[in-house]
């Protein structure tokens, strides 16, 4: 007797961008590198040939309407109780979520969520996280970058604090473990199920997606988005000239 045959693989990509910013003033369609930044991430999302569907989560009139121009569906507002500078993300996720389901019959398998903040992620970076996370099984992804091998915090009178302090010890940097942090959260791979039940972009086996330190930009105050606008615009040059670094 054969088994139930697999649902197919539907994957959503949620791009959210809600209308108010603290650190910069309407950020998300603020212009980088010459287009609306919110554009960067829906030609990212819409050029990813695994991705089947682009739906910008917004309370904004004015983000729906450049969202749309630029490729994505903006099938509803978001709820301004899910739209203040407290609310989490999540929330927008699985409100959205539910009424994709009730009003559309629409329930995607995977949701790939995607920061309007990181405009250094490509096509192929997401290609090559969603191959990641099914060649080994993932429940979970997020994209990190490696990050210093000692660790400090700092207190309120400048005192440092190592939080590994074994890390000393080694004379070779080499021969340190290697240490990651979250990219500014380039993207967010999770099975869509497995995120509504237990409200977390981090269930069951999570698995991380490298991404080079140098790309690893997360636009939240002004001095990241000018340095990120310098470094996109050379972008192709500075691969080039790491790879042929010696």
């Amino acid at each position: 007797m054969s088994g139930m045959a697999e649902k197919p693989r539907e994957i959503l990509a949620i791009i959210p961008a809600r209308g108010g910013s603290r650190g910069i003033p309407n950020k998300n369609i603020r212009t980088f590198a010459g287009k609306p930044l919110i554009a960067h991430s829906i030609e990212a999302a819409t050029n990813a040939p695994s991705v089947q569907r682009v739906i910008v989560s917004t309370d904004s009139e004015n983000i729906a309407t450049i969202a749309k121009e630029a490729g994505a569906a903006v099938p509803f507002l978001r709820p301004a109780l899910l739209a203040t500078s407290e609310s989490n993300v999540i929330d927008a996720v699985i409100d959205l979520l539910a009424h994709l389901k009730e009003g559309e019959h629409y329930e995607p398998t995977h949701v790939l969520l995607l920061q309007p903040t990181s405009p250094l992620r490509t096509s192929e970076d997401i290609e090559m996280a969603i191959q990641l996370f099914f060649d080994t099984g993932a429940d979970s992804l997020v994209s990190v970058c490696r990050t210093e091998n000692i660790l400090m915090t700092k207190g309120r009178d400048h005192t440092l604090h190592f939080e590994n302090p074994e890390m000393l010890s080694s004379p070779n940097r080499q021969e340190l473990p290697a240490y990651y942090k979250f990219d500014g959260s380039m993207l967010y791979l999770v099975d869509a199920a497995k995120l509504v039940a237990e409200r977390t972009f981090f269930p069951g086996k999570l698995v991380g997606f490298e991404i080079p330190r140098w790309r690893a930009i997360d636009l939240d105050e002004p001095q990241d988005f000018v340095l990120g606008e310098l470094i996109y615009e050379k972008r192709h040059e500075i691969e080039e000239r790491i790879k042929k670094f010696v």
